[in-house]
């Protein structure tokens, strides 16, 4: 194992009993050899999910569409699920959808249509003859992440999803998670003080760590509430950028986690999660994503923060970070890590929901991003060309 898999294996979250080296799952096997850009794949596990998305890509790119159908078909003939397609209507072209255009979804929903769109964004991105050096995920989208980096199956990837949105819905509603704009330090601080003007000494929780000046908080209801209160009336931090996630349901990376431990690792106990991928990239395997790897992205913090500056670190200007998710959640938080950050798609703006080329094109100039950053196809010019002509062709 090269000493650069040694560096990246540190968690993408705080340490636990079973000191998981999570975060990186893998590297391409020539890792060490030349100075060229090396790309990774951000699978990040938060909003802002829409009825939207996904849906133009599946109505332009043929590919796109059959992976999406084939995640679905495998929730109902392999785990006895109904169909998300059929249920909800998202993605599917012509279909009427009927999820909440706030995003404010269950989490079941949530959680399985971020494994769906992640899933096929990366099907998408393989099939366009781009591969990655690199593969990190936060919360949820580690279950995306170990689907590309071939750690194991579409099927299994499928039930891993479906395990973590059936076992989460028990706790849906047990608290809030807010982002704020400082740094770690500073939201410790907040907290304490919260804290101690509730009089309790616990409900309050840094759950994600994204970047040096960002950090999100969960916890219950009330404290968020006088969160909210404290930071409105306090003269250093009056104004401070900080939003409540509506998509999150709950106060997920806390110890509010707990009561489900036993039903989720029992949902992941038929699963096979050494299913290697035939389709996969090449990896190096770090460590086994078993029941206590995911049992410990449920209940504890991420770090997306040190995984990418640990990159930076290593890489320095050659890294590129390709965030793939339904919205450039972190775009910010990743330049403030010091990578330099591409985009995939993003969420329209409201006036613009009805525009059919919106998440071509946005994929298109992700492409010409890549390109320019001295990244190339390894498909024949000419099939590739006629996969990009498919993207941006006229309905």
């Amino acid at each position: 194992m090269s000493e650069h898999v040694e560096l990246c294996n540190d968690s993408g979250r705080l340490t636990s009993k079973i000191d998981p080296p999570v975060g990186a799952l893998y590297e391409d096997e020539d890792h060490c050899q030349g100075s060229g850009p090396k790309l990774c794949v951000a699978f990040v596990g938060m909003g802002s999910q829409h009825p939207a998305m996904g849906r133009q890509l599946a109505e332009r790119y043929p590919p796109f569409l059959a992976s999406i159908k084939e995640n679905d078909r495998i929730l109902m003939e392999v785990y006895g699920q109904p169909s998300l397609l059929d249920r909800t209507g998202l993605f599917i072209p012509g279909a009427e959808c009927s999820m909440n255009a706030s995003g404010t979804w269950s989490l079941n929903d949530v959680i399985l249509s971020f494994a769906y769109l992640q899933i096929s964004l990366w099907d998408l991105i393989r099939n366009l003859g781009f591969k990655a050096n690199f593969a990190v995920g936060t919360s949820v989208g580690e279950i995306a992440m170990g689907y590309a980096a071939g750690h194991y199956d579409r099927s299994t990837t499928i039930g891993i999803a479906a395990a973590f949105a059936t076992t989460m819905s028990e706790v849906e509603g047990n608290g809030a998670t807010i982002f704020v704009a400082v740094s770690p330090r500073q939201a410790q601080l907040i907290i304490d003080d919260v804290l101690l003007q509730a009089g309790v000494t616990s409900g309050l929780w840094i759950s994600s760590f994204h970047s040096p000046h960002a950090v999100a908080i969960a916890g219950t209801h009330p404290l968020i509430d006088a969160l909210f209160a404290f930071l409105s009336n306090s003269k250093t931090f009056s104004d401070t950028f900080a939003v409540r996630l509506p998509q999150v349901g709950c106060a997920f990376h806390t110890p509010l986690m707990e009561p489900i431990e036993a039903p989720f690792k029992a949902a992941l106990k038929n699963l096979d999660l050494d299913r290697k991928s035939d389709a996969g990239t090449r990896e190096v395997r770090i460590m086994p994503l078993d029941s206590d790897y995911f049992w410990d992205n449920v209940l504890r913090p991420t770090k997306f923060s040190d995984i990418v500056q640990k990159l930076v670190h290593d890489e320095g200007d050659n890294i590129i970070v390709l965030e793939i998710a339904a919205h450039p959640a972190m775009k910010t938080c990743i330049e403030q890590c010091g990578a330099r950050y591409v985009g995939l798609i993003r969420r329209p703006a409201a006036d613009s929901l009805v525009d059919g080329s919106n998440e071509c094109i946005q994929l298109l100039e992700a492409v010409q991003h890549l390109h320019d950053a001295g990244f190339r196809s390894e498909l024949p010019l000419g099939v590739f060309e006629q996969a990009l002509r498919l993207l941006g062709a006229e309905k």
